[in-house]
């Protein structure tokens, strides 16, 4: 699994970071930015959390 965000459409939001800690962090600019590409169990919970749908996940 990798997971991916589009810094185009995310909002910065933190919704990501807050479920899943592992995956996402808040980048300097406020958007989310991946820590750990490979994922975690929590990644497709946050991806669908995402208001924008800025969160992909390739299997």
């Amino acid at each position: 699994m990798v997971v991916k965000v589009n810094a185009d459409t995310c909002i910065a939001c933190g919704v990501c970071s807050q479920i899943c800690p592992e995956v996402f962090e808040v980048g300097d600019d406020g958007k989310a930015v991946v820590v750990k590409p490979e994922g975690a169990d929590c990644a497709q919970e946050a991806a669908d959390s995402c208001p924008t749908g800025s969160i992909t996940i390739e299997e």
